[in-house]
Order: C-alpha cells, then sequence, then structure tokens
C-alpha cells in the first residue's frame, strides 16, 4: 500500500505540538508494518537544512502567486521514509515557525501558503509525480484540511482518480479561519463555498474543508472522537461532524519508547527500571531540585506541568490554585511555551515560593529530567484530544492527575479503592469539573495518598509504568483503516 503522509510539522525540525510529534513516530511504525509511506513537507529553512541533497520531480508555474512550485525529493541519514519538499521561496523560505514570524505575529498569507501547499499534495493523484501514485493521501490538521477538497475536484473532472483520503484532527481549536473575500486565492469553485463545504459563518475554514470532502475522519483519541460532536467540543463544526460520524473514528496516539524511556533516556540523571524506581526517581528529583533552585529533599512530593500555556490547558485554574497547592509540603515545576503572557504571572507568584516553586522554559531535552525527578505529573486541560505527556510520564513512573476528558480517560485508570487499587489497575488520578474546588481536592487526594499510602503508591507506580502506549498499536488501527477504505472504492 502506496501512502503520502502531509504534514506542516516533524520533531526535531519544526514541532510546535503534538502533530510534529505524531508526523515523526508514527510513519516510522507504519513504515515497519510494511507500507509504502512518504511525507509531503514544505521546504521551510528548519527543514531543508537537514538535507545534503535534493532532486527535482516536478515542477508546476505561476501558482499562488508564486512563480514556480518545486517538488524535491530526498532522504535524511537515519530515517527509512522518502521525502518530497515543496519549494516556493516567495511562501516558505521564511524565518520564524510555520505559521508565524519571529515576533509570532501569523503570516498574513498563511492561506495562500497552505492552500498552495494542499495543492500540490493533491496533484500527486494523477499527475505520477516520481512516477508514483499514493493509494492514500494522510492529511492532517487545518494546515492540510484543503487537499480533500481539492481532491475531490480533480475526482469529478477524472472519475478514473481512486487515491483515498484521510484527515487527522489533532485539535478541533484550531480551524484556519479566513475572509471570505480569501477566497479567490484558492483556486476553488464557487459551488464549494456553501455550509456543507468550506463555508463557516461566512468565513472559510480550512478545517471543515477535511471534515466535508475526507473519505475517512480520524482524532487522536476514542473519547475526543464522542467529545468534538457535542455543544461542549464541537468548535461550531459539530453539526458537521454529526453528519460525517460515519466516516469518523478515534484512534489514539503512541509513544516512542526508544526516545522514552528512562532505562535508556540520555536525557536524566540517572537511568532506572521498575525494578529499582524508588532509588532511580530519588536521585533524579534531587538532582532537578538542584537544578532549579528549589528545596533538595527527595521526601517532598514534585508536581509537574510540561504543556503550552493557554486556556485550553488549565493555566487559568491552575494560577488561582496555586496558593492552596503549596500549603502542602510538595513542590511544583512548571515547563512551557508562554501562548497567553502566562509567564510573567507566574514567575511574580514564583517568587513567592522560592523553595517550593520553579517556572522555565519549554525546552525538549530538559523535559525528559523533569519527567524523571517528579512524582506526578499534571494536566488539568479544559480539553484534551490526546496529549503525549501522560503516557511519557507513566513509564518513568511519574503518575499523571488530569481532568476527565479526550484522550486523557483513554490513557489513564483513576485510582481509587473501590476497585482500581484493589485489583492493580489504576495508573493515576482524574477529576471531573472544571473548576479550583475540584482540581485542589483532587490534589490534596493524590498528596495524601503519596504521604500516607506509601504501599498503594508504590502499586500505582509500577502499574503506571508497565503500561504499553507503543505507535505499533495505534499504526495497525491506521491500516486497518486504510484497508477498509481501499475496499470500499474497489
Amino acid at each position: 500500500m502506496k501512502t503520502l503522509f502531509v504534514t506542516s510539522e516533524l520533531f526535531p525540525f519544526n514541532k510546535t505540538g503534538g502533530l510534529g510529534d505524531v508526523s515523526a513516530w508514527l510513519p516510522l511504525s507504519l513504515k515497519k508494518a510494511g507500507i509504502d509511506i512518504r511525507y509531503l513537507m514544505p521546504a521551510f529553512p528548519a527543514v531543508l537544512q537537514n538535507f545534503s541533497e535534493l532532486t527535482p520531480v516536478y515542477k508546476f508555474e505561476n501558482k499562488f502567486k508564486a512563480k514556480e512550485i518545486n517538488v524535491y525529493k530526498g532522504t535524511i541519514k537515519g530515517n527509512p521514509i522518502k521525502f518530497y519538499l515543496v519549494e516556493a521561496p516567495e511562501l516558505f523560505l521564511r524565518a520564524g515557525s510555520p505559521y508565524s514570524d519571529v515576533c509570532g505575529n501569523a503570516w498574513g498569507d498563511n492561506h495562500i501558503r497552505y492552500a498552495a501547499f494542499s495543492w500540490v499534495a493533491a496533484q500527486f493523484v494523477e499527475k505520477n509525480i516520481d512516477n508514483w501514485t499514493p493509494d492514500v493521501i494522510h492529511t492532517n490538521d487545518w494546515m492540510t484540511g484543503l487537499v480533500s477538497a481539492y481532491i475531490e475536484v480533480i475526482k469529478r473532472r477524472n472519475p478514473n482518480v481512486k487515491t483515498s483520503s484521510v484527515f487527522t484532527i489533532h485539535n478541533l481549536a484550531f480551524q484556519g479561519l479566513y475572509p471570505f473575500s480569501c477566497y479567490e486565492d484558492l483556486d476553488l469553485p464557487n459551488y464549494m463555498f456553501n455550509e456543507n463545504g468550506l463555508e463557516f459563518y461566512r468565513q472559510i475554514s480550512f478545517l471543515k474543508a477535511g471534515i466535508a470532502f475526507a473519505d475517512k475522519i480520524t482524532t487522536v483519541s476514542p473519547t475526543y472522537a464522542n467529545e468534538i460532536q457535542t455543544n461542549e467540543f464541537g468548535c461550531g463544526l459539530q453539526g458537521t461532524l454529526i453528519q460525517r460520524k460515519d466516516a469518523l473514528t478515534g484512534i489514539l496516539n503512541g509513544v516512542d519508547y526508544s526516545i522514552w524511556n528512562p532505562e535508556t533516556d540520555k536525557y536524566i540523571y540517572e537511568n532506572y527500571s521498575k525494578n529499582n524506581f524508588a532509588q532511580g526517581k530519588k536521585v533524579n528529583k534531587e538532582y532537578l531540585q538542584e537544578r532549579l533552585g528549589i528545596l533538595k529533599n527527595s521526601k517532598i512530593p514534585v508536581f509537574s506541568i510540561l504543556s503550552r500555556l493557554t486556556e485550553q490547558k488549565g493555566i487559568d485554574i491552575l494560577i488561582d490554585s496555586i496558593p492552596a497547592i503549596l500549603m502542602n509540603n510538595v513542590q511544583l515545576v512548571i515547563m512551557g511555551t508562554d501562548q497567553g503572557n502566562y509567564l510573567p504571572r507566574l514567575r511574580n507568584v514564583a517568587k513567592q515560593y522560592p523553595e517550593q516553586f520553579a517556572v522555565i522554559d519549554f525546552d525538549e531535552d530538559f523535559s525528559h529530567q523533569v519527567i524523571a525527578g517528579s512524582d506526578v505529573l499534571i494536566n488539568p486541560a479544559r480539553f484534551e484530544p490526546c496529549g503525549l505527556t501522560q503516557m511519557f510520564a507513566m513509564r518513568y513512573g511519574t503518575i499523571p492527575f488530569a481532568r476527565r476528558t479526550g484522550g486523557l480517560v483513554d490513557s489513564i485508570i483513576d485510582a481509587n479503592f473501590q476497585n482500581t487499587i484493589v485489583n492493580n489497575t489504576a495508573t493515576g488520578f482524574l477529576f471531573d469539573n472544571y473548576s479550583v474546588h475540584d482540581f485542589v481536592y483532587g490534589i490534596n487526594r493524590i498528596f495524601n495518598t503519596y504521604k500516607n499510602e506509601k504501599k498503594v503508591w508504590e502499586k500505582i507506580v509500577k502499574q503506571a509504568m508497565t503500561q504499553n502506549f507503543s505507535w505499533e498499536k495505534s499504526a495497525s488501527e491506521y491500516i486497518d483503516l486504510y484497508n477498509t477504505q481501499l475496499n470500499l472504492i474497489k
């Protein structure tokens, strides 16, 4: 089976969130399972610098305000997957992130940039680019939402095209919304701008295009697939998602245990396993405390957050809860990328608790040490499509505490004395209502278990460390989905 995996992010080149991680690991697992999978990415500077040699395979002229759009192919040492890069200097050769300049301001022509990228992806279904036509084009998030729309246009013109499209929603909140005045830049027929197509309250929605026209739609957890069909989590698209519910499924993301493994992790102070986790976590905690300048005492439980600092991630209720949390003899570590001007406020609060509270900018390598040195990983999200850090944390014996939503529900088994602790299945703690009261109550429940129920805590840690969220399982589900769709069109 031939699959083109279309993404704007790839760890470690230009990751801004979970999409970058998924793009790195899922295709590798699909490749190991025998899929002829290839990447298609924009030729961003952060991507280009990883290739020593690129070969041109196709050229388009005078499209999307670019004199030329070239498709190059190449490989990267150590990665078995072939890459296709979409090169148009006017669109992609810019400093900054994939979506914004170095100051964090979104590029004013993002609709053109990602329309061009999506249009090129769609051309693979009939142009025989590099003498290769995919059976499946797998697209991801709003940046590639238009791919399915362009393929629909091609199929209406050429019924012999059999390539199927799969569209994965990593976060429904990011929709790629643009004013109707931008529609003429997209090279799409007028009939697609309607309530069953790209139209979203008189705006253009790139995300809705993917939902409306893809053959199959996936989200990154089963619970999130159900949640986004409700008013609370549907972000205004619940009606469209309900209409397409037969095409919608949720597949939980996975973990690459060659990277996230305390037995071999090169980024932590001392390696350990479930057989010696107590000593391993003690040493790593003391090292973390020393590095962060908080009180060095391995008996104090360390609670940590690794997250984008946004309202979605629950930072607002966290900030309001900090005094109550620190009334316990605990320490709090926040590592994050600020997307809502939260860092200055958090750092001001941290000054009031110099021995208990540390706030640091996100660092991919040091995040491993934060997880290894922590006892509890917190995720109080309003909604969480999947979440990965809770899965990382469990392998390191760091117990997740999260709101009962999305992929957090699908990956964490709540500890309670009625059944999950008794039958030895508990792997973490969950709370229900998005409120300071419920959040703090959960923190206190965890603190009391850690302090007064040592044997119970040890049981939970051991059970968490045995969980397996490998990408092989997720890849198998995607392959089943690909095959189901291909059998439908035979």
